[in-house]
């Protein structure tokens, strides 16, 4: 991102991440959770118009991340692979386009259902996870002039968990620090475990030989404290998290703040001081704008920090397309969010793109123009300085 707006992104998370610093991981007290304060202000919604980036390669579907590394756009697309890897044979493909044409100009294959795809710049190569529900493993593809090296690693501990239901548990967002530290999302952590349940939410990854170790950040049961509590409400309450799905980390102190969204309980987690011994927890609960808050909730499959002088990429999923849209106008280090689809078993949601208001946990749908998303998912904002 620009240097404006990579300092607007800093302010907006560091005032966020300030409430948080009195509630260290696991160790407050815990409260019942309250509905989201109903605010007056208002949060500026930008207009922006779409055009088509990409369309889906022959007999590629179903795209879902995206990254950037170098010149190139990296898009995982699915394919009809499931959160498990199943059925068996399934594989994803990762295609890399021109960012200046469009055109292909890498591909690879992976087995299972990519769910993860993050650039990491300083050692010039990708990381991927697969499966986010079960049977999830790590990979590191290096491009090269020509091919590429990849690299697959195994999980320690593995994130899936055994519970009155059966075993489950994988991984799925990566978020890279500027320091190379790694971050993941564990996904479907198994809410059924006996005795105190309190999974890993997000995990550090530290890759060695074959194997990914893995290491707590913070658990689905620890408590934060909230950003846009109700009047009279308690200030701080237990997480509750289900789902932890994408996740950004900011600069700032002491290591900086990982924003971790909770798909399917409306929540965004942000996590400070990630250098200190215990990290601090705020969470901001969602809420829809408008008419639609009654019946549906903000499922947020991703988040980006994004405007000002830049690109915003955006991928419709049911429609195959990769789209961008200029931010001139947008005001720098605005919180973008895609909200999908609904499918089979998911909460009720409109899809949209959106932006969150960072105070109240309000979201609200973007003004797309001519172009309607039907799911949009994977987001990259990228500054003209060629940041992300």
């Amino acid at each position: 991102m620009s240097l404006r707006t990579l300092r607007t992104a800093v302010g907006v998370v560091a005032a966020l991440a300030a409430t948080a610093v009195a509630v260290p991981a696991a160790t407050a007290a815990t409260a019942p959770a309250a509905k989201p304060a109903a605010a007056a202000h208002k949060p500026s919604v930008p207009a922006l118009k779409l055009h088509l980036f990409a369309s889906a390669p022959a007999g590629y579907t179903n795209p879902d991340d995206l990254t950037r590394l170098g010149d190139v756009l990296y898009v995982a697309y699915q394919n009809n692979a499931g959160p498990d890897g199943s059925p068996a044979g399934s594989k994803s493909d990762i295609v890399g386009f021109d960012l200046r044409t469009g055109k292909v100009v890498r591909h690879w294959t992976l087995p299972g259902r990519v769910d993860g795809l993050t650039a990491d710049p300083r050692h010039q190569r990708l990381l991927v996870t697969v499966n986010e529900d079960l049977n999830s493993s790590f990979y590191t593809i290096t491009p090269t002039r020509r091919s590429a090296t990849i690299e697959h690693y195994h999980y320690s501990p593995s994130p899936a968990q055994k519970g009155s239901d059966g075993v489950n548990g994988g991984t799925d967002a990566i978020s890279v620090a500027a320091d190379g530290t790694i971050y993941v999302a564990h996904s479907n952590p198994d809410v059924s475990l006996p005795g105190a349940n309190n999974a890993p939410a997000a995990y550090t990854v530290t890759l060695h030989g074959t194997t990914a170790k893995l290491a707590p950040v913070f658990g689905v049961a620890d408590t934060a404290r909230v950003i846009n509590r109700a009047k009279g409400a308690p200030a701080t309450e237990k997480l509750g998290l289900t789902d932890p799905d994408s996740n950004r980390w900011i600069p700032g102190p002491r290591g900086g703040v990982l924003i971790q969204d909770a798909q399917a309980d409306s929540k965004l987690v942000l996590v400070g001081g990630l250098k200190d011994k215990h990290h601090s927890l705020a969470v901001l609960n969602l809420v829809n704008a408008g008419p639609t808050k009654a019946t549906a909730t903000p499922q947020l499959d991703d988040i980006v920090l994004g405007g000002g002088d830049g690109v915003l990429f955006v991928v419709d999923q049911k429609g195959g397309r990769i789209y961008e849209a200029r931010t001139e106008g947008v005001r720098p280090g605005t919180l973008f969010a895609s909200q999908p689809a609904p499918g089979d078993g998911d909460l009720p949601n409109v899809p949209a793109l959106s932006v969150v208001d960072p105070r109240t946990g309000v979201v609200t749908a973007v003004n797309t123009g001519a172009v309607k998303l039907s799911s949009p998912k994977g987001l990259l904002f990228v500054g003209a300085d060629g940041r992300d």
